[in-house]
């Protein structure tokens, strides 16, 4: 079996675009007419899905057209160790070589008739707990400010999380701190920053109020997207202990993993990151430092499934969990779903509420979520074909898709 092209379908998820504003989701084809979707995690890419589409299709040209499916390990050492000036993780190349390596992995499920997680090693549980961040109940189109008001809202945010326990959800998540910063909390600072007395105390007022309404019926995980210094971080966390966090996530940008550390050992709360990382080697560097007890891994950056399992196993052997980050579309969910199925070490995967909506629009089958946790499918590979006609329909400012074919 050989792959003989792929069909990128870039999607604009409509208002509020919860997930992203744009998904690039993938197909790849064989000769032997058995096809694979993968998708590649565009939140840390800085360029417009126009270029990142040429380069879905320039990469396949390269080094996908006439490769084996099966041949996982092949493909990661093609991309990332032989193309240019290689061997160092970033977030374009290992992003779309994440998309190709969840499309094989779908074509290799579906040849022999498996699921993804039987061939990985076998289910070590038959469904998938997750969490959903705290959204507004209204229909504002932009996200971002809407999120803004309600995670600094102490009464907004309780009540919401209220609503989503009532749905059956044992976890629920938010920024305590805007994603635009503002004077008022920055004072003139460039990130990471130390946060204004103002900032701290109404971050630690939302968290307690949540707590205060949820009880222990569910878990708080408290996210701030690499914002401050580790002294600000240990300041903060030190406020919110009291208050039995799951987790503090990305307390600090990613880059210096040893400073990540001392935020680790400065407090109880279990540090969560890696949604930005991009290799086995990144997060073999986070155990070496002991700066993290679960890894926030992201199946759409890491270099797809293959890496993302190695990256679970070497967690698994330090005692340090999984979390899949499901910020994307309907296939870097499917993937998420097969590896959170066969890895000993997995705590929670993040969702968009009940992936439902859009979701189920995208999805076939659609996905079926109950009482806090997603339900496998059954069908081989990654369990969840893209309804192409409505990807297409989607398709940001352009008609018709684009392809690349075996010469």
């Amino acid at each position: 079996m050989k792959v003989t092209g792929v069909e990128t379908f870039p999607i604009a998820p409509p208002p509020p675009a919860r997930g992203g504003r744009t998904w690039m989701v993938i197909r790849l084809d064989t000769d032997a007419g058995v096809s694979g979707y993968g998708e590649m995690m565009l939140l840390s890419n800085p360029f417009r899905w126009q270029v990142v589409c040429a380069e879905i299709e320039d990469l396949v040209d390269q080094a996908l057209v006439g490769h084996d499916p099966y041949n996982a390990e092949e493909l990661f050492d093609k991309i990332y160790g032989r193309t240019g000036y290689s061997h160092a993780p970033e977030q374009t190349k290992l992003a779309v070589l994440s998309a190709l390596d969840m499309a094989c992995w779908d074509i290799v499920g579906k040849d022999v008739g498996q699921p993804v997680h039987r061939l990985l090693g076998g289910a070590v549980r038959d469904k998938v707990r997750t969490y959903t961040y705290l959204y507004a109940d209204d229909e504002e189109r932009d996200l971002e400010r809407s999120l803004g008001a309600l995670w600094l809202d102490p009464a907004c945010a309780a009540s919401r999380a209220r609503h989503y326990v009532d749905l059956g959800f044992s976890a629920v998540k938010l920024d305590p701190f805007s994603l635009s910063i503002g004077e008022k909390q920055a004072l003139g600072q460039r990130v990471p920053l130390q946060f204004s007395p103002r900032a701290l105390s109404t971050a630690e007022s939302v968290i307690a109020a949540i707590r205060d309404e949820v009880g222990d019926e569910a878990d708080i995980l408290v996210g701030t997207h690499g914002q401050m210094t580790p002294a600000s971080a240990i300041r903060f966390a030190r406020r919110i202990e009291r208050y039995d966090p799951l987790w503090f996530e990305e307390p600090l940008p990613p880059e210096d993993m040893e400073a990540l550390a001392e935020v680790a050992r400065a407090t109880s709360i279990p540090i969560t990151t890696g949604e930005r990382l991009t290799s086995k080697y990144d997060f073999a560097r986070l155990l070496t430092c002991r700066a993290a007890a679960i890894f926030n891994l992201d199946v759409g950056m890491v270099g797809g499934i293959l890496e993302a399992k190695k990256i679970a196993t070497m967690a698994e052997a330090h005692y340090v969990q999984i979390a899949p980050h499901v910020y994307g579309g309907p296939m870097i969910t499917a993937a998420s779903i097969q590896l959170s199925l066969c890895s000993p070490n997995f705590l929670i995967m993040e969702g968009v509420e009940r992936l439902d909506g859009i979701y189920d629009e995208l999805a076939d089958p659609p996905f079926v979520w109950r009482d806090g946790y997603v339900l496998p499918s059954d069908r081989p590979g990654l369990g969840h074909d893209l309804r192409e006609d409505v990807a297409r329909r989607l398709r940001p400012g352009s008609p018709g898709p684009s392809l690349v074919r075996a010469h």
